[in-house]
């Protein structure tokens, strides 16, 4: 009887992030750890160059069950790192990984991102799909302030100019592109 309990509830988990993948049209996809390394390489030569009355900030847009986000906080314990995501299930699971790593410096917001206000950020990292490729470029042009770093994996966006480009990397060959709000 258990067992039949347990078999339920992982289906209805799973059922429950296939309502939001199609809700969204965004599935929950980790990225690399290859990748995730060159972000957070990326993301500390940004940091260090901040001198701002803030804390450099950081947006994880779509940040799933939160490996990227944790993983950043991590490495850089002085910055501020927001994971945003709606699904409940990654949103959960995030949650719960953070109480076990024990970083305190990454916040995991389940909210939706097109509502979401994104101007106060210093930089953003993001794994997106073709399907919200041009809205979310568009979003994040109109509300970025100049000099946002964004960071995206896999993902040329729209009508924005990468500054750098890092091609094959990994055992998976991935891109990543750079980009600075202008």
């Amino acid at each position: 009887m258990l067992l039949w309990s347990l078999i339920g509830i992982v289906l209805f988990l799973i059922a429950l992030c296939e309502v939001y993948t199609f809700r969204t049209g965004v599935p929950t996809v980790t990225s690399n750890p290859s990748v995730r390394r060159k972000m957070i390489e990326i993301l500390k030569e940004e940091a260090d160059r901040h001198n701002g009355p803030l804390p450099f900030q950081i947006l994880d847009l779509g940040s799933g069950t939160g490996k990227l986000a944790l993983e950043i906080g991590r490495a850089l314990p002085d910055v501020v790192v927001t994971g945003i995501e709606i699904s409940v299930v990654p949103h959960l699971l995030s949650r719960l990984r953070k109480l076990l790593w024990g970083v305190k410096n990454v916040h995991f917001v389940r909210k939706d991102f097109w509502t979401y206000d994104v101007s106060s950020v210093n930089a953003v990292t993001l794994y997106i799909n073709d399907a919200i490729r041009a809205r979310v470029a568009e979003k994040l042009k109109a509300e970025l302030t100049a000099g946002t770093l964004v960071i995206s994996n896999e993902s040329h966006l729209p009508d924005w100019t990468p500054i750098a480009t890092h091609d094959k990397i990994g055992l998976l060959k991935v891109q990543m592109v750079v980009y600075r709000q202008p």
